[in-house]
């Protein structure tokens, strides 16, 4: 048979990645596929750990400086639901922030949960979120006390940080559980920005290794800082984890954290710096919002005059650099001590060879609208449901996510109403997943 995704794949050596794995094709691992094993003798069960996985967790939660953590060759996407099943019960609420990764209302769905929003304001400036204010936290959870737990996102895709302490005081003050997405913030542990991540201070931190450190895609952990029953966490990662986990992923988990405190930071700063420094027709987003309270330098969002974003994106492909991702005015890159002085200096070559244009008008920055719960996810996902076309939709409610990936946050998710305001965000991003033939899938309402 062909082959077509090794020839896509293979299509893409001796190009530069500023996107994801953090390894970025520049680690050389002391392991390979002939340290692809499952449970023999000898290699201990993730399932079930007793010996060289659980003596590997405890190293990492040493690492990091938490209880305890699991190793979810699965992704965060994994992570984040093993984090709820160990947090909540089926019917309880959750206090979310709604910008949240897809995988969280997957969760919701799977786990039957309830979802309350906070406010998710927008900076006016960069069009970007501008983070969770701590009082509103304080007023949702003391306006409903039958909360059971917080899920924030910090950082989020493009490297805003939260202010995790005040908020985990706030959450911890009331008796509610915390739960952190740090998917981006693996890294953070082990830079300056160390106390500022959730390691220090949430119930449940799920990381992505991958997304910045040298592990595989599909690295991942849950760390834990509360108590859980040994038989309860075994019997969530049980239902959600795979009986035949990859040993590569776990081996690669094992080497990033072992990596991470050995990671350059100062490198990472020059990189960023040498950029900026040769190019300054590029905007570089930096600040955002009074409650973002540090922004990760290996985020490096910009903006070309004139051009969208994900035009950007391919044009720079054409020339074998690869980006993260690009939307209607802002590109990504992200950076790492990984990273050569030449595969910065072909980034900087790239984005400098592309034709000056004047500033286009009248573009919105920032793509997701405010929205409201009318079903339950569960309720909604298990609806009869139909297709229909986009224009036709608003004020019908959502039966699935239609989520632009990257970053993987949905427009409109499961029991949501449809607006003008959402029609239009989707139609802007016709890439979004759940969106096919300008049509979208919504509940069947009767006649």
């Amino acid at each position: 048979m062909k082959r077509p995704l090794y020839q896509a794949v293979k299509g893409l050596r001796g190009g530069v990645n500023f996107a994801m794995p953090g390894h970025r094709g520049r680690v050389a691992f002391d392991f390979d596929f002939k340290d692809d094993w499952t449970e023999v003798t000898g290699a201990d069960n993730l399932l079930n750990p007793t010996e060289a996985i659980a003596e590997a967790q405890a190293e990492i939660a040493a690492a990091y400086g938490v209880k305890k953590s699991v190793i979810v060759p699965a992704g965060s996407t994994t992570g984040i639901k093993l984090a709820l099943y160990l947090a909540a019960k089926p019917g309880e609420t959750i206090l979310i922030q709604r910008n949240s990764h897809q995988s969280l209302f997957h969760g919701a769905v799977a786990l039957d949960l309830r979802l309350s929003y906070l406010p998710a304001p927008v900076d006016e400036a960069t069009g970007l979120f501008s983070g969770v204010d701590p009082e509103d936290v304080a007023r949702a959870l003391d306006a409903d006390p039958s909360i059971s737990a917080v899920f924030l996102t910090s950082p989020d895709y493009f490297g805003g940080g939260l202010m995790i302490k005040e908020i985990a005081d706030i959450v911890h003050a009331r008796n509610k559980i915390l739960i952190v997405d740090e998917a981006h913030g693996a890294h953070w542990a082990f830079t300056p920005l160390a106390e500022k991540s959730a390691v220090r201070h949430a119930d449940y931190t799920v990381q992505s290794l991958h997304k910045t450190m040298a592990a595989l895609t599909g690295a991942a952990l849950l760390h834990i800082n509360s108590h859980v029953e040994e038989e309860t966490l075994l019997k969530g990662m049980g239902l959600f984890l795979s009986t035949s986990p990859s040993y590569l992923l776990m081996l690669s988990s094992e080497y990033a954290v072992a990596a991470g405190k050995d990671m350059d930071w100062q490198k990472l700063l020059c990189h960023r710096a040498r950029i900026e420094s040769r190019l300054p027709q590029i905007t570089v987003v930096k600040a955002r919002g009074p409650f973002v309270a540090c922004t990760d330098p290996m985020k490096f969002l910009f903006h070309l005059p004139g051009y969208r974003g994900d035009d950007v994106v391919s044009l720079l492909a054409e020339k074998d650099i690869y980006l993260e991702m690009g939307d209607d005015y802002y590109a990504l890159a992200i950076l790492s001590p990984y990273h050569t002085d030449e595969d910065v200096d072909r980034l900087i070559r790239a984005i400098a060879s592309l034709p000056k244009k004047e500033e286009r008008t009248g573009v919105e920055k920032g793509i997701y609208p405010k929205t409201e719960a009318v079903f339950p996810p569960r309720a909604a996902f298990f609806m009869e449901t139909e297709s229909v076309a986009i224009g036709e939709s608003e004020g019908r409610v959502a039966a699935q996510n239609i989520t632009p990936y990257p970053p993987g946050i949905p427009i409109v998710t499961y029991g949501e109403r449809i607006t003008e305001e959402v029609m239009a965000a989707i139609s802007e991003r016709e890439d979004s997943i759940g969106f096919e033939d300008g049509k979208i899938t919504v509940i069947k309402e009767a006649l």
